[in-house]
């Protein structure tokens, strides 16, 4: 029978490698369970486990049983159908989210057609479903994706957003905004990069 020690480094050994599996950081991985970086730190180092609603959390989320998570073996199932059924999840609601805002913006941009007060501004739904969609794909990429999608994501709505705003708001000074954009770019890029070399 293993001591407490033993128990805690059992655990943390194996929460380690389902995240890396996953191709998760500690800070998505928290993100996902509702817990804070440094709990799953101490969790990995072995300092202390979580309690047992967290660990039926852990389980569901990676598809493994809690017995597999607590034994003192260090191998680990992972059931293939769960997680392929999660897989398809997560890209199914994403795309239907996202043909879900162009299918409304569509419906508003013929609607807005047959008006002839608003006709000439029909193409405004169109233009702005395109950064609505990447705010979408920013949510689901927060819950479910890892930090290069949604380092994309965020792009996609930086570069979308200053286009529409250009193409609708008529004003000479709009041209400057991209010089706005190469900024937030620059700040999302150098995010990414520091919570990925520096996030465990």
């Amino acid at each position: 029978m293993m001591n407490e020690i033993d128990f805690r480094k059992h655990f943390g050994t194996k929460l380690n490698t389902l995240r890396k599996q996953k191709g998760l950081t500690q800070s998505e991985l928290a993100f996902a369970l509702n817990y804070s970086d440094k709990a799953v730190s101490k969790w990995e180092r072995g300092e202390s486990v979580p309690d047992t609603y967290t660990a039926f959390k852990i389980a569901e989320f990676f598809g493994v049983s809690v017995d597999e998570l607590f034994s003192d073996s260090l191998s680990i199932r992972v059931d293939p159908t769960r997680d392929n059924k999660t897989k398809s999840v997560q890209l199914f609601v994403p795309l239907i989210s996202m043909f879900g805002v162009f299918f409304l913006a569509s419906v508003v941009f013929f609607a807005m057609k047959l008006m002839p007060n608003w006709s000439e501004f029909a193409y405004y739904p169109l233009i702005y479903s395109v950064p609505l969609a990447s705010i979408v794909m920013i949510v689901f990429s927060a819950i479910w994706w890892n930090l290069k999608l949604r380092c994309v994501c965020v792009s996609a709505l930086i570069w979308s957003g200053a286009v529409a705003v250009y193409f609708t708001v008529q004003l000479e000074s709009m041209k400057y905004i991209f010089i706005i954009c190469l900024i937030l770019q620059a700040v999302c890029i150098l995010s990414f990069l520091f919570r990925h070399f520096f996030t465990k």
